[in-house]
């Protein structure tokens, strides 16, 4: 079977050959695609949303409250695609669910590209990552988590975006920071707290990177480079042709087509 850089299954999608000539244009006509899914399909199921689009016209969507999807990171070398895929996600999650359903947390040094998410009533925090308040924001989500666990406390599922992994590492060189970051990871899903983050692919070979190794879904917003071409396979695996989605990759967990949920 195709494998990546942490030795986990692989399932491909097709690869986007259109340029970008403007990244905030690119966001913005991401943005129109994804309001044209949402009227054409809708509604959609609590706890939904939109990864990526199938090669049919089919929204590719995640379930929030199917844990078995784990963490999710997203993995390429093009920061305008990487958040264009947070952006798809965090935007559809807001527009489907209910602030009392699903709501957010953003730590980004540039909050100002995530327009649909910072207007929202879901958005309860964002921060700078060079800001001490982003390593609290970690403890305290990683704090909900245990109580959770352990049946203290109830409350609707939330996600936490961290739009470059980089940004944090110098967080994590505080260890209660990096345990709790770690427990996020770990168990968080399965509380409904979820970690969304996205990275570089040589960041995963760094000392605090192999924390990204532990995450349970990857999705690739691009396919090999001459630095990485050796980590990725060439050949797609046998698929039906409708389920593959419109980004790169897939890696692991449980990505769920909407067809599959009204089928």
């Amino acid at each position: 079977m195709a494998t990546n850089f942490a030795n986990l299954p692989v399932i491909w999608g097709r690869e986007q050959h259109q340029p970008i000539a403007n990244g905030s244009n690119f966001l913005s006509k991401n943005q129109e695609s994804l309001n044209s899914i949402l009227n054409e399909f809708g509604p959609f199921p609590p706890y939904s949303l939109v990864v990526g689009q199938c090669v049919d016209g089919l929204p590719f969507m995640l379930s929030l409250d199917n844990p078995r999807s784990g963490a999710i990171l997203v993995v390429g070398e093009n920061e305008t695609r990487k958040k264009q895929i947070l952006s798809t996600m965090s935007s559809s999650a807001c527009r489907i669910n209910h602030p009392t359903v699903v709501s957010w947390s953003l730590i980004s040094s540039t909050p100002h590209q995530y327009t649909e998410l910072v207007n929202s009533p879901h958005c309860r925090a964002i921060t700078s990552p060079q800001d001490r308040a982003a390593g609290e924001l970690i403890v305290d989500l990683a704090s909900t988590v245990e109580q959770r666990r352990f049946g203290r406390e109830r409350g609707g599922t939330h996600v936490v975006m961290i739009d470059d992994f980089g940004s944090i590492t110098p967080l994590l060189s505080d260890y209660r920071v990096y345990l709790n970051f770690k427990s996020l990871i770990s168990n968080g899903p399965g509380c409904g707290i979820w970690p969304l983050v996205s990275s570089r692919p040589d960041e995963a070979y760094t000392e605090q990177g192999k924390l990204l190794r532990t995450f349970g879904t990857y999705i690739f917003e691009k396919i090999g480079s001459e630095r990485g071409s050796n980590s990725f396979p060439r050949e797609p695996l046998n698929l039906p042709q409708n389920i593959q989605p419109n980004f790169n990759a897939i890696v692991g967990g449980r990505l769920i087509p909407i067809s599959s949920l009204f089928a």
